[in-house]
């Protein structure tokens, strides 16, 4: 029997979203142990992926519209990563590094902002889908704009002096005119 490393689970704007084997196992293991409330480990196990997958379709959408090729998604059980072309500048990979955050920040923030003012539901599942969308996904995008390589901040905090470096480019281009 040979074991397959990546299972196909969706299809995004042409590209392939890939689920490590580790994911199906951990999900195996989390729903034969949830005698008590399967429905809320399906939910919370669901969303703990999707808010993977969102992080990374947002480099996917980002990296789409700096005409880079994006070649698929590998999903893991704490990270996942989008393969793509390298960008053409510098500014461009900062933004696709911001992608992911920006995704995860339209999301998330509207969430935070109802449990705020209506707080959580009645409804256990309802309630993960909430707080794993909301604080958990804008807490993870923080994290993740740590100036730390592999961490997306290693390339995303580029973007304010590559901005600079453009506006220079821009004036000294006028300037000559």
């Amino acid at each position: 029997m040979r074991l397959v490393r990546f299972t196909r689970v969706a299809r995004v704007r042409g590209v392939d979203i890939d689920l490590h084997w580790s994911v199906l196992l951990i999900a195996t293991v989390i729903l034969i142990g949830a005698f008590k409330s399967p429905l809320l480990s399906i939910v919370g196990g669901t969303c703990w992926v999707s808010v993977l997958v969102l992080h990374e379709c947002g480099h996917l959408l980002m990296a789409q519209r700096k005409h880079s090729e994006v070649f698929g998604i590998e999903v893991y059980p704490l990270w996942a990563i989008t393969h793509y072309q390298t960008p053409w500048s510098r500014l461009d990979a900062a933004a696709i590094a911001w992608g992911g955050v920006l995704a995860q920040a339209v999301v998330g923030i509207p969430l935070v902002v109802y449990v705020a003012v209506f707080g959580y539901t009645p409804w256990e599942p309802v309630n993960a889908v909430l707080a794993l969308f909301g604080p958990f996904s804008l807490a993870m995008a923080g994290f993740n704009l740590l100036p730390f390589a592999p961490l997306d901040g290693s390339k995303a905090w580029d973007l304010f002096p590559a901005l600079w470096q453009h506006r220079q480019k821009t004036q000294a281009a006028g300037w000559r005119k």
